[in-house]
């Protein structure tokens, strides 16, 4: 959720509508997309068609789906953020060394956390998680990373934007124990989310502070939780990330 528009345009409205629809479904006719809208199918096949002029859906044996368009686009904009072309090589390299685990380079953006960068160890497992997802902050260690750098007004804003959705039966819901968990992170420099976002998943998160210690985001280490309960593994996943975030943070620094 965003700030709502004061005069939102219908129209746009409409064409996200098919939009969220088209990504989640794949390829579709038009009847069945119409169907899925509660659109007529004259109305969505003049969306379809101006969408497929405009280059951003495609038509396949009679059926839509998105174009590649946007990925050119969202990989325009990524490679805008000097973050991410600073951050890009130490995060692969820690992906690298790591044994199965998946390293993470996040930001915030309207309250959201945005995986602005993922990378895979040679030997890590399907972990469904790609650059541009978007997830709560509360839930996730790079969020509360993040957060805990935050002044408590700006929490409380986003957490009344977006409250705070259970997505295991281990996140935490109530704000009281969110901000006593924050202190905590302020405190250590290092955030814990222990299967809070998804079940038999943790990860270990630090912030990337910019100048004057502002944070600008967040690296996240994500592995199976018995690997990572183990203490040597935890010790030393928690080294690697902090010397990683050492170095992205000097190097962002002298850009």
């Amino acid at each position: 959720m965003t700030e709502p528009a004061n005069r939102p345009i219908k129209a746009l409205l409409t064409m996200q509508e098919f939009v969220e629809e088209m990504k989640a479904s794949g390829p579709i006719s038009v009847t069945e997309l119409a169907e899925r809208v509660d659109r007529p199918p004259s109305v969505t096949h003049d969306y379809l068609s101006t969408l497929q002029q405009l280059g951003y859906v495609m038509k396949i044996n009679g059926e839509y789906k998105l174009s590649l368009q946007y990925l050119e686009l969202g990989t325009t904009i990524r490679e805008s953020i000097p973050l991410y072309d600073v951050a890009r090589h130490d995060i692969n390299q820690l992906a690298q060394e790591s044994n199965s685990e998946l390293v993470t380079l996040s930001i915030e953006e309207g309250g959201l956390c945005v995986a602005l960068d993922v990378m895979l160890s040679s030997r890590s497992i399907d972990y469904e998680t790609s650059p541009g997802m978007h997830f709560h902050m509360h839930s996730s260690g790079a969020g509360k990373a993040m957060l805990a750098h935050y002044p408590d007004e700006r929490v409380e804003e986003i957490l009344d934007q977006h409250g705070m959705p259970a997505k295991t039966a281990n996140t935490i819901t109530d704000r009281e124990d969110l901000f006593v968990e924050l202190e905590e992170v302020q405190e250590t420099g290092i955030a814990f989310e222990r299967e809070e976002y998804k079940p038999r998943m943790q990860t270990i998160s630090a912030p990337i502070m910019g100048p004057e210690e502002i944070v600008i985001g967040a690296l996240s280490v994500s592995g199976p939780a018995h690997r990572l309960q183990e203490n040597d593994t935890e010790t030393e996943l928690q080294n690697s990330l902090l010397s990683t975030v050492n170095v992205i943070e000097l190097n962002y620094a002298s850009r």
